[in-house]
């Protein structure tokens, strides 16, 4: 019953793709180098393929992190040490590594092949989005915690004074504090996850790496590399834009803020 759900949803959301690349790509064929005119709605499936795992991505390792987060600022000691050791696995292999251990290694177990799980393990697309979530939630729990770790003691003293639970301490004091603080870096890690995402072409997603790898194989024109570093660069505008309206909107603006000089209310 998942799978076929699955699948259509694929199907649609390829269709979307190329019908929004078809829309982009027609009035420009005129200027566009012979190489890329033909397969341009194919990079644009690419494009929206990785806007939409690294959004996904960003967000649920945002959820996962801020709970490991709150578990290292409040939670049971025995936590930290098994907290501390998924971060700094995530944080010390390269993602390469993760990918093809995730997709590669454990399709060699038979139990797993035959299991429910299959029905995400085996999909190079799903493996990516898991891959990329845990890498990027060990970097932003650091993040987060660093965060927390900088605010002045004095809130943590001034919320005991209230009576506050720990658990209450963390989510009306503590947390949205360190958000507010370490926005400009955590902003930075999705634009570092966008430029990783790249890698899960090497697991068969057919992402814009995916797509230009194999649209380079056809002509061997460097144009192809040229029109996905373009791309690269306006999903970057674009992840850029929406950290900015996130902060500028969601969070109150702080005395000398960079992210806010020039801008009035």
């Amino acid at each position: 019953m998942l799978e076929p759900m699955m699948k259509s949803l694929y199907f649609w959301l390829k269709g979307w793709h190329y019908d929004a690349g078809e829309a982009i790509c027609t009035p420009l064929q005129a200027v566009l180098p012979a190489s890329i005119g033909p397969h341009c709605p194919r990079l644009f499936d690419g494009f929206f393929t990785t806007f939409e795992l690294v959004i996904l991505a960003l967000i649920l390792a945002f959820v996962l992190a801020r709970t490991l987060a709150q578990m290292l600022a409040v939670g049971p000691s025995w936590t930290h040490r098994l907290i501390q050791a998924y971060v700094y696995v995530f944080q010390g292999t390269p993602i390469l590594i993760q990918l093809w251990l995730m997709y590669y290694g454990l399709a060699q177990f038979e139990w797993i092949r035959e299991s429910i799980a299959w029905t995400l393990l085996g999909s190079g697309w799903w493996v990516g989005l898991i891959v990329l979530t845990l890498n990027s939630a060990a970097y932003q729990t650091n993040i987060l915690i660093g965060g927390i770790q900088n605010l002045p003691s004095g809130q943590l003293e001034g919320a005991q004074s209230l009576g506050l639970s720990q658990r209450q301490t963390y989510r009306q004091i503590l947390f949205p504090q360190a958000l507010r603080a370490s926005w400009p870096a955590l902003a930075n890690e999705g634009i570092l996850l966008l430029k990783a995402s790249a890698l899960v072409s090497t697991v068969t997603v057919l992402d814009l790496m995916g797509h230009a790898r194999t649209v380079f194989s056809r002509s061997y024109d460097l144009w192809v590399y040229g029109g996905a570093a373009f791309l690269y660069i306006a999903l970057t505008a674009v992840m850029t834009f929406i950290a900015f309206l996130i902060r500028r909107y969601w969070f109150q603006a702080l005395p000398a803020d960079p992210w806010f000089q020039g801008i009035s209310r």
